[in-house]
C-alpha cells in the first residue's frame, strides 16, 4: 500500500512535470538499500535509438545520451522480449553492458534495467546501479512496487522524443 506522504508527494510531482518525477522517483529507487544509481530512459519513437532523460547521478551519467537499437543482447532482452535485466554481480552484468569495465571502475557491482512496457511496447527503462549482491528477493519486490509509478514519467507528451 502506498503511504499517504508518498502519495501526496507523487500528486505534487506529477503536476510539477518530469523533472519533478525524476527527482522523488531518484530517491526512492536509491532508498532501496544498496541501489546508489538511478536512470530513466527512453525509447525514441521516431528512431531506432534510447536516449537519458533522467538520472540521479547527471556527472557519470549525462542526460540526452543516446543509444543505437541495434541487435545487442541488452536491446533484444529489454526492447523487443521486454523482460529485465539484472545482473547482480560482475559477469551477470558484464552479459548485458558491453561498458562493464567502466561501472566497475565507478565502484558498481551490480545492474538491473528494466523495461517499461505502456500499451504493448516498451516506451523506456529505469537502470539501478549499485553493489555486488543487492537484487535480492526483497529488494526486487521493492522495485516491482516502483515500477508503475515510475512509468508515469514516460507518459508526460514529448517525454521520448529525440
Amino acid at each position: 500500500m502506498l503511504n499517504p506522504a508518498v502519495a501526496e508527494e507523487l500528486s505534487e510531482a506529477l503536476a510539477a512535470g518530469p523533472q519533478a518525477m525524476f527527482a522523488l522517483l531518484s530517491g526512492l529507487f536509491t532508498a532501496i538499500p544498496g541501489i546508489r544509481t538511478a536512470t530513466f530512459i527512453a525509447t525514441a519513437p521516431d528512431r531506432p535509438v534510447t536516449h537519458r532523460i533522467g538520472t540521479s547521478n547527471p556527472t557519470d551519467f549525462p542526460i540526452g545520451n543516446v543509444d543505437p537499437v541495434d541487435d545487442s543482447p541488452w536491446n533484444n532482452r529489454i526492447l523487443r522480449e521486454m523482460k529485465p535485466v539484472i545482473g547482480n554481480d560482475v559477469p551477470g552484468v558484464a552479459a548485458f553492458i558491453p561498458e562493464v569495465d567502466q561501472l566497475v571502475a565507478m565502484g558498481y557491482g551490480a545492474c538491473s534495467c528494466f523495461p517499461i512496457v505502456i500499451a504493448g511496447e516498451t516506451r523506456g527503462v529505469v537502470a539501478l546501479l549499485g553493489d555486488a549482491g543487492i537484487f535480492t528477493s526483497a529488494a526486487l519486490a521493492e522495485i516491482n512496487t516502483l515500477l508503475p509509478i515510475a512509468a508515469l514519467i514516460f507518459t508526460f507528451q514529448g517525454i521520448s522524443e529525440r
